[in-house]
């Protein structure tokens, strides 16, 4: 194979890559798995300034390199399920480029060719490069490390004297071993093997003049020099290092046998069985190509004394536990620095091969081989695109309806009034485990969407009094979660949205705007408020609506909780309305008091189920708030008060009557207590 024909065929296999990489991105994988948001917590904190060698998180260390390549990229182009998957895509399609260029070095065209095929139509290499993991970095870490060396030693093993060495690709060796340790554990692995196969040079006397050998101290000498900050860290903090976590902690030596096993039968046989990974029971290789590697890996041990079959070995040699010793064996991404080697054992098989061949039968050669390609393309096309979607167990481990919704959002979020109902606003905002919201924002392409974020147990936001808005519910359910009231008054007006891209009873429509106008109205009437008596004024009734400071307004509230009677030890749930009217302050809170006397609170519950800086002009919000009745709280009459204040100040915001202040809080109505015991 000429090298014109061999680039042109390396192009369109790029191009075959690109499509099995990039096809259908939104939906495949369809959200993101666990392990996919330990690290996009970890690209959160990093974005935040946040800079280290070990992550901690669920107890165990984490490298943050690739972490940190994730936020940096993302910072640029976006988030969501497409732009955290950027730099993964990048590095597989990088990494099919490198293998070509090192199968060309070593074998030759056909062999390049041969390895570039088998990543850019094979189902794992796909699948990891559509991943958000560290592991997706591995093959063009392996390959660029098995580059630099075979660029800067003389592979080939020629007895005339080599050309003088230059700094290029020792520098790079250099850089990339040092990096290494940033991304992965495997990167001790690799070292090894770059050290290893420096050795076998040295032992097995090929020629190597005394510069090489001094750029070959300074390549090592670089990567023990950006290393040193891993090392450091590593004495720090050994739990975290990643020399423990490079091989999984088997009990005993019989499951560490059977891991291994395992491993091994799952290339030809056996399979990942993680959805997350693989379509469960789907070998790594089909057996012809599990033919040819078998080929290739007997050439290089024949072989072994060449320097270019060697390289090969030392990698299989030193990856191989790597893999094979792994949680969960067969573990498709703890094969992922084995899969160039992988390759371009296949690529040797199949010259060996087809050197052994008569004359005769070698030109239908050609025909098997595309025989071959097209099998793996229509088989890896059936399973990546047909039947791994499909499986339910990946589509739960990807939490699926969620990527739906968030795709849905990016597409209708800027056009339709969103609300998004969730529980999980009071949480911290990196709790041990994210909820379906903070999820479902991960999974959203375009961040700054104008959506408000409710508590619809206790809340309700109707955007610009009430037009169409749609309510999504990240964490299923439909409606069970929402408050009665709010449900029977103004939810039970929505239709659900059915569309085939949108989980069932998730996103239901609403529009009110002549009902919330006929209950505000209705309110001048039926639900009368007092000012303070310590106001300028004194006490006076007055009709909704009041204006406060802060561009908030009180509307109203549901009057069925007034002059009723309670026991100590019940909970009243007061319903109120409030407009927004500009700007208002971003740790707003609502205070409800029960009133002994006007100075004496016997009860109270200062809340806000909304996130007040998500509220636009003539948005109306419904706060439900709960206050529980003390059990020694004596018989007789109580007052109800509401009020706000900025959470930073405390300082509550004024009532006006016109432009006149009347005090700092409203005055609802009378409730009686009366204790049981008489």
């Amino acid at each position: 194979m000429s090298d014109r024909v061999s680039y042109a065929l390396a192009a369109l296999l790029l191009l075959s890559a690109a499509v099995f990489r990039f096809w259908d991105l939104t939906a495949l994988p369809p959200g993101l798995a666990d392990a996919e948001i330990d690290n996009l917590r970890i690209v959160e904190t990093a974005r935040q300034g946040r800079i280290e060698v070990f992550y901690a998180l669920n107890g165990e260390g984490h490298e943050g390199l690739y972490q940190m390549a994730v936020a940096a990229v993302t910072s640029v182009v976006g988030s969501g399920l497409i732009g955290y998957r950027l730099v993964s895509l990048w590095a597989g399609l990088i990494t099919l480029a490198l293998v070509y260029a090192l199968g060309k070095r070593l074998f030759g065209p056909l062999a390049a060719v041969t390895a570039a095929a088998v990543l850019a139509v094979g189902m794992a290499p796909a699948v990891l490069a559509r991943g958000i993991a560290p592991e997706t970095l591995l093959p063009l870490f392996v390959t660029g490390v098995l580059l630099a060396l075979a660029r800067s030693l003389p592979v080939y093993g020629t007895r005339p004297p080599p050309p003088e060495p230059r700094t290029i690709p020792f520098a790079s060796l250099g850089i990339l071993l040092g990096l290494g340790f940033y991304i992965h554990p495997a990167s001790y692995a690799v070292a090894l093997l770059s050290i290893g196969f420096i050795v076998y040079m040295v032992l097995a006397r090929q020629p190597l003049s005394q510069r090489t050998l001094s750029y070959t101290w300074f390549a090592l000498v670089v990567a023990l020099v950006m290393a040193t900050p891993y090392v450091i860290s590593t004495l720090q903090f050994p739990d975290l290092a990643g020399i423990g976590r490079l091989i999984a902690d088997f009990p005993d030596l019989a499951a560490a046998v059977t891991a291994a096993v395992n491993g091994l039968l799952g290339v030809l046989f056996l399979g990942d069985m993680n959805p997350v990974q693989n379509l469960p029971g789907r070998p790594l290789l089909d057996l012809v190509s599990g033919l040819l590697f078998t080929v290739g890996l007997i050439t290089a041990l024949y072989r072994w004394r060449q320097p270019r079959h060697a390289l090969l070995l030392i990698g299989a040699a030193l990856l191989l536990p790597v893999a094979l010793l792994a949680s969960n064996s067969p573990n498709f991404f703890a094969f992922a620095p084995l899969l160039p080697l992988i390759a371009l054992f296949i690529g040797l098989g199949l010259i060996t091969l087809l050197r052994g061949l008569p004359r005769t039968v070698r030109p239908y050669s050609a025909a098997a081989i595309s025989g071959l390609l097209l099998f793996n393309v229509v088989w890896t096309a059936r399973d990546l695109f047909g039947a791994w979607p499909q499986l339910p167990a990946m589509q739960r481990a990807y939490h699926r309806p969620l990527g739906q919704l968030a795709v849905y959002l990016d597409e209708t979020a800027h056009t339709i009034n969103t609300i998004i109902c969730s529980s999980d606003l009071r949480l911290p905002p990196a709790p041990p485990e994210l909820t379906d919201r903070q999820i479902l924002s991960l999974m959203i392409h375009q961040p700054d969407l104008p959506v408000r974020n409710v508590d619809c147990g206790t809340a309700l936001v109707l955007p610009e009094g009430g037009a169409t808005a749609q309510f999504v519910m990240p964490e299923g359910g439909g409606l069970a979660g929402v408050y009665p009231y709010l449900r029977a008054n103004w939810l039970a007006w929505g239709e659900w949205l059915t569309a085939p891209y949108v989980p069932p009873e998730s996103v239901l429509r609403l529009q009110v705007t002549d009902a919330l106008a006929d209950q505000i109205g209705s309110f001048t009437t039926t639900t009368p408020v007092a000012f303070a008596p310590e106001s300028p004024g004194g006490v006076g009734l007055v009709s909704p609506p009041v204006r406060f400071g802060g561009n908030l307004a009180f509307l109203g509230y549901d009057p069925s909780v007034i002059n009723q009677t309670y026991a100590p030890g019940d909970v009243i749930g007061l319903t109120t309305y409030w407009r927004v009217d500009g700007l208002v302050p971003a740790d707003l809170r609502l205070f409800t008091h029960i009133l002994a006397d006007p100075a004496v609170i016997a009860a109270q519950n200062d809340t806000i189920s909304v996130l007040p800086e998500q509220l636009r002009p003539r948005d109306v919000f419904i706060q439900v708030t709960f206050i529980d009745l003390p059990h020694a709280m004596p018989s007789g009459d109580y007052s109800l008060s509401v009020g706000a204040y900025p959470d930073s100040s405390s300082e509550r915001l004024v009532v006006f009557d016109g432009a006149l202040p009347r005090g700092d809080r409203l005055f609802l109505g009378p409730i009686t207590v009366q204790r049981g015991d008489g």
